[in-house]
């Protein structure tokens, strides 16, 4: 199984003529997981079987649900306060996950130019003051598409790399997270979003 890995630190301050503050909505935190981690999860609705199972929507869901689970878990032993599911970072994070699916590509900037501060000024949140971007890819005809190992892989490779994703994970500043995944054929897209907000 191939996996890359890649993260970025961007400030997210833009001028206030870019992007509106947007008020995250109240929401009971298993509810706001669910709204942030489903855009984008399953190519823009086009939801079918595959060897995830019956639901490719269910699948893209279940594995950001667990990621956010155990990341929480991992901070909580490190004695770090646990993340709030923030439902636009979810937004976001879904949607990247859904590009670089559909567009077949892995990075921060797409194609078209556009970095992380761009994509949260496009989704109104420009005002949060620091945001790191962690992605997780992987593809391969032998991927495991249990939910369970696709958490442990994505996790396990963040908390092992030298790149600086184990240090987002578990910076105590951190307070929100968003998380989308996005499935296609024989690869898999996870994008974490944590802000200090």
């Amino acid at each position: 199984m191939m996996t890359r890995l890649s993260r970025l630190l961007a400030p997210a301050a833009l001028a206030a003529s870019l992007a509106a503050p947007l008020a995250a909505p109240a929401m009971a935190q298993g509810t706001a997981m669910e709204a942030a981690s489903t855009r984008g999860s399953t190519l823009y609705g086009n939801d079918r079987p595959g060897p995830w199972g019956d639901s490719a929507y269910t699948f893209a869901l279940k594995v950001s649900t667990s990621i956010y689970k155990t990341v929480n878990l991992h901070r909580k032993k490190k004695g770090l306060s646990e993340l709030a599911a923030d439902p636009g970072l979810g937004v976001v994070a879904g949607a990247y996950a859904g590009d670089m699916i559909t567009g077949d590509f892995f990075g921060h900037f797409a194609p078209d130019g556009r970095d992380l501060g761009a994509r949260l000024a496009e989704a109104n949140l420009g005002h949060y003051d620091k945001v790191a971007e962690i992605l997780w890819d992987a593809s391969d005809s032998n991927i495991d598409w249990r939910i369970e190992e696709t958490v442990r892989s994505s996790v396990t490779d963040w908390l092992r790399s030298p790149e600086g994703h184990r240090e987002a994970l578990l910076d105590p500043a951190a307070r929100i997270v968003g998380v989308g995944t996005a499935i296609r054929d024989e690869r898999i897209v996870i994008t974490m979003l944590l802000g200090d907000q």
